[in-house]
């Protein structure tokens, strides 16, 4: 189901999840092919399970014959939600929810990372997500629903800070329209990633199923972060994120434990690698 920025996101910060990276490992050497080139095994997640004191959320993933996900089952609690995506020109142009909820990505100047995803449900416009990029990564995400008048109004904004390349936080802040004033909901500081490959290979599908994820562009797992919030005296308190990894032959993590503050959670994830 679409999630928003909350507890739940950062519990998942060690999937690392969503890159838009190649999924391409510079340290790892490929093997022969018999015709004196290289190949590279790439490993697809068919299911993901994340376990943690509320119970198991569940994915499960169908590709088609050029490896993109097709369609995602989730469930939880007994419930499930299906989501079908569907591609032209190789990217990926809508995907339609339990049959009711049509998202369409729209893209500026042939670039792979979409400027704006527009959903309706029910054939109502619902909200819509712009995303801004800069130098080829993703800076800020604007998230707006549209209320009863059929107006726009501002949900939340997450910005991306980055030092040669590389991220180093993530602050996401809601919007208060009445006050035209912003609150911190999540600043995420001193992320450090671990060199490694993520389950999901840098296709956009996985990035909107968690509300366009910032995780999306994320080139490996985060292994450590700070959580940090205002302690009320002008100062700031500091609550250490951190994740440990089991990665498979070919440096896919196949579990990771997450460890934040007293939340833990731990995910499994299977895949086809071919």
């Amino acid at each position: 189901m679409k999630n928003t920025f909350k507890m739940m996101w950062v519990l998942m910060l060690g999937a690392g999840l969503f890159t838009m990276s190649s999924c391409t490992d510079d340290n790892e050497d490929p093997e022969p092919n018999g015709n004196g080139e290289t190949t590279e095994t790439t490993c697809y997640a068919t299911k993901v399970v994340s376990t943690d004191e509320d119970g198991d959320d569940t994915y499960e993933y169908e590709y088609n014959a050029d490896d993109q996900v097709v369609k995602s089952t989730n469930t939880y609690e007994g419930d499930s939600y299906v989501t079908v995506f569907e591609y032209k020109d190789g990217k990926l142009d809508k995907t339609i929810g339990d049959d009711t909820d049509v998202s369409q990505f729209i893209y500026e100047n042939g670039g792979d990372i979409p400027s704006r995803i527009n959903t309706t449900i029910d054939g109502e416009d619902a909200y819509f997500t712009v995303i801004t990029t800069e130098n080829g990564n993703i800076s800020k995400i604007e998230n707006s629903y549209y209320d009863d008048n059929g107006d726009a109004v501002l949900e939340d904004v997450t910005t991306l800070t980055y030092e040669n390349g590389v991220i180093t936080r993530s602050l996401t802040e809601t919007y208060d329209p009445e006050f035209d004033t912003f609150e911190t909901e999540i600043d995420l500081q001193d992320i450090v990633l671990d060199g490694k490959k993520t389950p999901y290979n840098g296709q956009i599908a996985f990035a909107f199923e968690d509300g366009f994820n910032v995780l999306a562009i994320l080139s490996s797992n985060v292994i450590s972060a700070n959580l940090v919030s205002d302690d009320g005296d002008g100062g700031e308190i500091k609550i250490p994120y951190t994740s440990t990894f089991t990665y498979n032959d070919n440096d896919y993590p196949t579990e990771f434990n997450v460890s934040l503050f007293t939340f833990t959670s731990t995910t499994k994830v299977t895949y086809d690698c071919k």
